[in-house]
């Protein structure tokens, strides 16, 4: 096989440098003392030249000849009619011997498989995990800049760290400081340590509380709750306003002290504390109504069904909501990929029977466009 330099056109081919390197992937899939055949490839499918049945079509041709002379390739010829062209149905099969040659004229050296790499890595600290790899194998985890072995050595560093910490801090110390990549990585964790304690996040939650407490509002958007807490909308005073982050608040650990840190402002924290806390955390009766108002959508009647199962008795806050369904109605909402499901039924009245069925009628609504809202005067943002 002539093989010491690669034909002088090639780099100007694009189409054939670009087949060339399509078979040197396919040989990075496997060694070549593991493979028996070579590789072969229809030729009009990756050289689309040949589709024309021109001048252009027969110069890509004889160039595939030349190849094939210089025994690179082999051209394996179909049965056609007299009429067609040569390389009509033809293959292009790729001999074991050419893939030094085409690594040599590409500049590709061998790599390793990356799936095979990570199994050598996963094996060679198989001792870290003493209720088995088989849960790390099937999920190979990249991360840019860090070999196969740095990862999973990381991985099984894991056990060694002394007090429980949360998934992020876990990530954080081991991951080369990124807080995030076990966040969806946690039943991993839990099939290759399920002895490890791993802390849930504490949730912060901001709470308002009002000089006379009169009833809860919570309220699911950040802006609107800052709003709120400056009196607008008017019928808001006197409140105590929860802000948690949407689904956050609706968490199981929420309502316990271990699982939450409330955060207090207003004027009534001296004397409205002790008994908002004796009804958040010890199952006292709630200080007055309680309320949720969120944004006109699916999601935001999910937190609110998810509300009720959280803290009993709590409805969707009709002045909040009443102008903004008077907004949907009148200039019609918007779409977006749905985030959330239709709940169906929450158990509030006012939002099974009004809010839910303009929501599917007419779109969503934003929480955030109610720029005031007061008995005189109801802005939107248009």
């Amino acid at each position: 096989m002539s093989s010491a330099v690669a034909p002088v056109w090639l780099q100007e081919d694009a189409e054939i440098l670009a087949l060339l390197h399509a078979i040197v992937d396919r040989f990075d899939r496997q060694r070549a003392g593991d493979r028996q055949r070579p590789v072969s490839v229809p030729a009009e499918t990756h050289l689309r030249t040949l589709t024309r049945v021109d001048d252009r079509a027969d110069q890509c041709w004889a160039l595939i000849r030349q190849l094939a002379q210089s025994g690179v390739v082999s051209i394996r010829p179909a049965r056609r009619n007299p009429l067609d062209p040569e390389w009509s149905g033809a293959r292009l099969a790729f001999p074991l011997q050419s893939e030094p040659v085409l690594r040599n004229w590409l500049g590709r050296e061998w790599m390793e498989p990356a799936n095979v790499l990570w199994r050598q890595a996963v094996q060679a600290h198989e001792s870290a995990f003493p209720r088995g790899v088989a849960a790390l194998l099937a999920r190979r985890i990249d991360i840019a800049a860090r070999t196969a072995a740095e990862v999973v050595a990381a991985f099984s560093r894991i056990p060694t760290f002394s007090r429980p910490l949360t998934l992020r801090q876990l990530s954080a110390a081991v991951f080369w400081g990124d807080s995030k990549l076990l966040d969806e990585r946690r039943e991993l964790i839990t099939a290759l340590f399920p002895a490890l304690e791993v802390l849930d996040r504490t949730l912060v939650v901001s709470v308002f509380l009002p000089e006379s407490l009169r009833g809860v509002l919570f309220i699911e958007n950040q802006d609107t709750y800052t709003t709120a807490v400056r009196g607008i909308p008017a019928e808001c005073q006197g409140l105590a306003l929860v802000y948690a982050a949407g689904f956050r608040s609706t968490a199981a650990r929420v309502r316990y002290r271990s699982g939450s840190l409330i955060h207090y402002a207003g004027p009534g924290v001296t004397n409205a504390q002790p008994p908002f806390e004796h009804w958040w955390y010890e199952d006292a009766p709630a200080p007055g109504r309680c309320s949720f108002w969120g944004d006109l959508d699916f999601a935001g009647m999910q937190i609110l069904k998810s509300l009720r199962d959280r803290f009993g008795a709590l409805d969707a806050w009709q002045p909040g909501y009443q102008p903004m369904l008077e907004a949907l109605r009148i200039h019609g909402g918007y779409s977006r990929p749905v985030s959330a499901a239709d709940p169906v039924l929450t158990g509030c009245p006012y939002a099974d029977e009004v809010l839910l069925p303009a929501i599917r009628q007419y779109g969503h609504w934003d929480q955030e466009s109610v720029l005031q809202v007061s008995p005189a005067s109801v802005q939107f943002n248009a």
